[in-house]
């Protein structure tokens, strides 16, 4: 703000205007009476709640967009020298260019200061909000509700499910613990665990609040056993009156004693080959357990069988797969991607990519803050146990920035699949590192990166494009590493740059040589082709999900050394 008129330019992005404070200095003789916010023809009046109060202040939910040229902020207050009280105002304009001076933070704001007049005015600029940012402000964690008998084995379904060590699954019967009791897991933040039903919580307004989805957990009966108790069948009678539109799944756990056991009855008898085994294990998990599902359900009740031992992995993804469909269909989209975030499943991008050539969202804004905003949502959606805020750092968006102009680098070999190389290339430095604990060094360009980067503005040029590619890219492959070095984390400086050097050896260059040899357009169109670039790189430099487990075996144990610095 200054005291000419400056023009805030009208094609540009729009400001959003979110809180406004304005405070007079102790020394000031002054009493603000109101302010007015002048935008063209629009006004805002910002007065006091409480007569008492010294200060003025005004929150704008929703934030005010300022797109127009003609933006005034006037203070209206009373001078009290003197016998008689003299009406003043003090008049502030909104300039543009000495906004966007200003760094975004990590919630996407700009916080704007000017002092004139003994008079001290502080707006709050949003911009720029991520698309994780969006989504978790209306659902920041995703609420399940796991119900089933001791040993059935929820805790255990559960730390596969979330990726987790440890979590507190209350096993006393339906009705003796707290109802209000939530269960989490400090290395992932984004899932709630309740163990008894709260009736409440259907009818919350706040999509935050519900529950979005229910585990059955049954565990697959013995011979001629009994799948259901009369409690189980009775909540499944009325499933309806108590959940409304709560997806409930009913999940068959420890599938793999089921199998081992009709496995060796085989075995025992010779009468069955391996399609007449197959065909033995299907008859007898619809004998034992779909049946007596759908007589008490119908036949439109969820199911699926699981094991949570390491090699039946694939049958917990399908299980997520089950769940988020539903969560989507029957809840809220939210919902399912908080789900899959919490899953650590690379979402929410496509939504995100789909505007980067026509780009409106970015323009008038720097690079820097362009690139902030997508590296928080990649780094949001793979929601790595990160408490020192890591991934979040300076440095580390430095080290990724260092190359991003450069196809010129060393051509890594790839023989076999990316995960094997990203193997063979982690080897290599863990072998490098034997001995004694050497800090890995990689150099950082001491910052010039990211100043070059903070004042130089978007423009809709192929080189632009061909940066936000490689950044998007280089950084979805560098979480794929670090999934497979850090599971739980937590992250260090350590064990990021591992990553990093291990994606250098195993697939950077060429991908930047891919992204600099596509043509690319900045026309209509050109988001979509870009964003079609952009998974097609993601594919062909993927870990396959079933893939996982093995490479981590291949890999071993990681020393994380969360004491070494950057």
């Amino acid at each position: 703000m200054s005291g000419s008129t400056p023009a805030v330019v009208a094609s540009s992005a729009p400001l959003y205007i979110s809180n406004i404070v304005i405070r007079l200095d102790d020394t000031s003789k002054k009493k603000v009476d109101f302010a007015e916010l002048n935008i063209d023809s629009q006004r805002q009046e910002i007065r006091h709640i409480s007569e008492q109060d010294r200060d003025l202040s005004k929150k704008f939910d929703p934030a005010i967009p300022v797109t127009t040229e003609q933006v005034s902020l006037s203070v209206h207050c009373y001078h009290t020298t003197g016998l008689f009280p003299r009406k003043i105002a003090v008049n502030f304009s909104l300039n543009r260019k000495d906004i966007l001076a200003n760094i975004v933070d990590h919630d996407g704001q700009r916080v704007y200061k000017v002092i004139r007049r003994k008079l001290t005015v502080v707006i709050t600029i949003r911009q720029l909000q991520s698309t994780s940012s969006s989504i978790l402000e209306i659902c920041p964690r995703f609420r399940l509700l796991v119900i089933g008998k001791t040993g059935v084995g929820k805790s255990s379904l559960i730390q596969q499910a979330f990726k987790i060590k440890e979590v507190k699954v209350d096993e006393n019967k339906r009705g003796e613990a707290d109802i209000n009791e939530e269960f989490t897991a400090p290395e992932n933040e984004r899932f709630v665990v309740h163990d008894n039903f709260i009736a409440r919580r259907r009818n919350e307004p706040e999509l935050q609040d519900k529950i979005h989805a229910v585990w059955l957990c049954l565990s697959i009966p013995h011979a001629n056993g009994r799948l259901l108790e009369n409690g189980v069948e009775e909540f499944l009678k009325s499933r309806q009156e108590i959940l409304g539109d709560i997806p409930i799944i009913a999940v068959f756990t420890k599938h793999d004693v089921f199998v081992s056991e009709l496995e060796l009855e085989a075995a025992d008898s010779d009468r069955y080959d391996e399609a007449a085994l197959e065909q033995l294990k299907v008859d007898e998990l619809d004998r034992l357990c779909i049946r007596p599902l759908k007589e008490v359900a119908g036949s439109d009740i969820l199911h699926i069988t699981v094991s949570a031992k390491q090699e039946h992995e694939s049958t917990i993804r399908r299980l997520v797969d089950l769940t988020t469909t539903n969560v989507e269909t029957f809840v809220a989209s939210e919902a399912a991607l908080v789900m899959m975030m919490a899953q650590r499943v690379d979402i929410g991008s496509k939504r995100y990519w789909r505007g980067l050539a026509s780009s409106m969202n970015f323009a008038g804004f720097t690079m820097l803050d362009c690139l902030s905003v997508i590296h928080k949502d990649i780094i949001d959606v793979w929601n790595f146990h990160d408490p020192h805020c890591h991934l979040s750092s300076d440095q580390f968006k430095e080290l990724i920035l260092k190359d991003i102009d450069n196809a010129d680098l060393p051509r890594a070999a790839q023989a076999f699949g990316f995960g094997l190389t990203v193997v063979a290339a982690i080897a290599s430095i863990l072998t490098a590192l034997a001995g004694p604990a050497l800090p890995i060094v990689v150099p950082i360009a001491a910052g010039a990166v990211l100043a070059k980067f903070a004042y130089d503005t978007y423009q809709q040029k192929t080189i632009v494009l061909r940066r936000i590619m490689t950044y998007i890219v280089d950084l979805t492959c560098i979480m794929q590493i670090l999934f497979l070095l850090a599971l739980t984390g937590p992250i260090s400086p350590h064990i990021i740059k591992i990553a990093i050097r291990a994606y250098e050896g195993a697939g950077k260059s060429n991908v930047h040589l891919a992204i600099q040899s596509h043509h690319v357009s900045v026309n209509r169109n050109g988001g979509d082709h870009a964003l079609d670039e952009i998974v097609r790189l993601i594919n062909d430099y993927t870990i396959k999900a079933e893939e996982v487990q093995d490479l981590r075996t291949r890999i071993g144990p990681v020393d994380l050394r969360a004491d070494e610095e950057w």
